[in-house]
């Protein structure tokens, strides 16, 4: 099973620290945990301290981690909580309060595991990887990502979904509720719709953590040289030859606030290089990638290794990548269907037929 490097907020799974692993995902199985007592929390957070000193993506900012959660743990400021959850979200706040960043965070036992069915009712079901494919109007094709978790059978329909529809105009690729995932639906698509080759996004992992678990498992990746703090990879495209004639069309990216992790890193490829043009609200700011590490207790922690950066810029962490088009982003399909030539009634049909059943709003830190 391949690994994933960004963080999907309740597509995570339980892991050594290393990359949060991709579908088809399993089951957990039940584990026994001890009961709650101070102590036992008091011991995960000072493991946690040691394992953010050595793994989080910047050493410095690591030590200050660390230190606040040792000094805290010796001032008695954990001493007595009122439970495993509330422990957990006093950590999450302290560790925010020293940098905030859209990934780190501590959770009690059992967070990461899938709710189970309400009482009497059926277990919930999570969205589609992709969803709504096809041609949404004459020269228009359209595909929804909810997540982009390298799933071989969605990769063969995204593929199979571009090749059957390559002599359209515009492509639309809505990713207002897109939480994250990896790179392997970008490297389906870059070679289709790019023309010559080029690095469009840089990715530094803690040393430490490549060290330890190898490096970040996507073939686009090409070692480059860095600090030696840091395992320094760049995100390659190589067009297709033949050109696909995907490389004439027109782009659209729609997003949100709820566009996370790697649907940034897609979003900042688009801003960075000019091919796509960004539709609807700004995203939301996750720009970190990690893995879950189990804790004493139960507990675990996402903890973020790595970062992504466009070639020569900046990353988004906390900032988000701002659209180029800036609209509500329940607005987004219809903007981008008027502009291209859809009357503005039959848009509004089509935005309303084609409208995300999830939600579009920022996520808050420590909820799903």
């Amino acid at each position: 099973m391949r690994s994933r490097f960004l963080a999907a907020a309740g597509l995570m799974l339980l892991s050594p620290l290393s990359m949060a692993q991709t579908t088809p995902v399993s089951e957990p199985a039940p584990v026994a945990t001890p009961a709650f007592t101070p102590a036992i929390g008091k011991e995960a957070i000072a493991n946690l301290a040691d394992e953010i000193e050595s793994n989080f993506v910047f050493p410095d900012v690591a030590k200050r981690y660390a230190a606040m959660l040792r000094a805290k743990l010796a001032a008695g400021a954990y001493d007595a909580p009122a439970d495993a959850e509330s422990l957990a979200r006093q950590v999450t706040a302290d560790l925010q309060e020293v940098a905030p960043d859209g990934h780190l965070r501590m959770h009690p036992p059992g967070a990461m595991q899938r709710p189970g069915p309400a009482a009497g009712g059926p277990a919930p079901k999570r969205p589609p990887q992709m969803e709504q494919a096809g041609m949404i109007a004459p020269g228009i094709a359209f595909v929804r990502f909810n997540a982009f978790m390298g799933d071989p059978q969605v990769l063969k329909d995204f593929a199979a979904f571009l090749d059957a529809n390559a002599g359209a105009k515009t492509l639309i690729i809505d990713a207002r509720t897109h939480g994250g995932g990896g790179l392997d639906e970008m490297d389906v698509l870059f070679p289709r719709i790019f023309d010559k080759p080029q690095a469009v996004m840089v990715m530094d992992t803690r040393a430490s953590v490549a060290e330890r678990g190898g490096p970040l498992p996507f073939a686009s990746l090409v070692k480059v040289d860095a600090p030696r703090e840091f395992y320094r990879a760049e995100h390659r495209v190589t067009p297709a030859s033949p050109t696909s004639p995907w490389t004439r069309a027109k782009v659209y990216y729609l997003t949100s606030g709820r566009t996370g992790s790697a649907a940034e890193h897609l979003a900042m490829v688009f801003k960075g290089t000019g091919r796509g043009t960004l539709v609807g609200g700004t995203t939301g700011g996750a720009g970190h990638y990690g893995g879950m590490l189990g804790l004493p207790g139960g507990f675990s922690a996402f903890i973020p290794f790595g970062r992504s950066y466009f070639p020569g810029g900046d990353g988004w962490e906390q900032v988000g990548v701002k659209p180029d088009i800036a609209v509500a982003p329940d607005r987004a399909l219809y903007e981008v269907l008027v502009r291209e030539g859809v009357t503005p009634a039959q848009a509004e049909t089509l935005s309303a037929s084609h409208m995300p059943t999830g939600s579009m709003e920022r996520r808050q830190l420590g909820k799903r």
